[in-house]
């Protein structure tokens, strides 16, 4: 089994450590972190040709994009409700093999966003209303 925060193996993966990143990201949401595991791996060593054509695709739709999740989940931060510095983020990394799709898209501060870096986390459902 895999971890489904990181991806590595189950029995190799730290996100369940006190000093995790994915601790300090939930702690900045008033959460605990769960065990979350899946059946296979995420997608390794993604191309740069499709790295590029994602980051051009979410720079051309940026703003978009921005507006309706604002609309839809609030402006403020999914994972810790800040209401500034907040930028649009992929669940699924693009260096996992994420797309830049709105559904792959979410709502988080500069902070939440450095240290989520890239683990998949959905914080949509804990979005703060505001």
């Amino acid at each position: 089994m895999y971890c489904a925060y990181c991806g590595r193996l189950s029995r190799r993966c730290q996100c369940h450590r006190p000093n995790s990143d994915l601790a300090r990201f939930m702690a900045r949401g008033g959460r605990t972190p769960e065990p979350l595991a899946r059946s296979s791996a995420y997608k390794r060593a993604v191309p740069p040709q499709l790295k590029r054509r994602e980051r051009q695709l979410l720079r051309a739709n940026y703003a978009d994009w921005f507006e309706r999740l604002a609309a839809e989940y609030g402006d403020c931060c999914a994972n810790c409700g800040a209401a500034e510095n907040t930028v649009l983020d992929h669940i699924v990394p693009i260096a996992k093999g994420g797309r830049s799709h709105y559904d792959n898209l979410q709502l988080l501060c500069a902070e939440c966003n450095r240290i989520k870096g890239k683990l998949a986390i959905d914080c949509r459902c804990f979005a703060h209303p505001e």
